[in-house]
């Protein structure tokens, strides 16, 4: 019996559709560092989870592959990427680039009753952080960024920001795994910086909280790959 076009194309969709879903938990997994730098995948383990066949697994990692956050090679099991002195550099010199016009652009085109917003969330994530939850601080610092850079207004530009904030996400989370209270507080206090920024709609104050902030998160970033004892080529 001849199969209806129709059948077909819907057929190809609920494929693909699965193979999305599955990339987008993967990376959601990784980017909540659940799935930490360097940590192997067993595709096996990960079908069982999913409750598929090998093939869409392996699909979604081709695509997070592309997207960088996932290593694959033809002799081992994939891993997270791994994340070098290079790769920090790398992703703060773009963000310090992209996220600091962004915030200029910010404190021009976010209204007080956005901005306040951001204000709200920082004093539950710092209450909450106080007894050592700190996933509102991570919520809230995904959305103040994002927040910042869609103030553009700019598709192009958010189609690059995108991947520069995929890439951000998976090392800013080697710091955030393995800080303390007092480091979690300190990126909040950075956080209330730029929202207080914000609400002078004065672009270069915006900026200045924003590359501050930026500025300390590579330090933050670079002391944390030194106490792993990394051994990296910077050039």
């Amino acid at each position: 019996m001849m199969i209806k076009p129709e059948v077909e194309i819907r057929q190809r969709v609920n494929k693909s559709t699965l193979k999305d879903q599955i990339s987008t938990q993967i990376k959601e997994l990784i980017l909540a560092n659940r799935m930490p730098p360097g940590q192997p995948i067993v595709i096996d383990k990960l079908a069982e989870e999913f409750g598929v066949s090998h093939t869409p697994v392996r699909e979604a990692l081709a695509m997070l592959e592309r997207d960088g956050l996932i290593e694959l090679n033809s002799y081992q099991n994939p891993r997270v990427a791994t994340v070098t002195v290079k790769d920090v550099r790398d992703v703060y010199e773009m963000r310090l680039m992209v996220e600091a016009w962004a915030a200029e652009r910010a404190a021009e085109n976010l209204s007080d009753e956005q901005i306040k917003q951001f204000e709200e969330l920082l004093l539950i994530a710092r209450k909450e952080a106080a007894v050592n939850n700190y996933e509102p601080h991570l919520r809230v610092d995904l959305m103040l960024h994002e927040a910042i850079m869609c103030s553009t207004d700019n598709k192009l530009f958010w189609a690059m920001a995108q991947r520069i904030q995929e890439h951000s996400i998976l090392i800013r989370s080697l710091v955030e795994a393995t800080g303390s209270t007092q480091e979690i507080e300190r990126i909040i206090d950075e956080h209330c910086s730029i929202v207080k920024a914000l609400f002078t709609h004065d672009p270069q104050t915006a900026r200045e909280a924003l590359v501050t902030h930026l500025q300390a998160g590579y330090d933050r970033t670079l002391k944390v790959l030194d106490g792993k004892n990394l051994s990296v080529t910077v050039d």
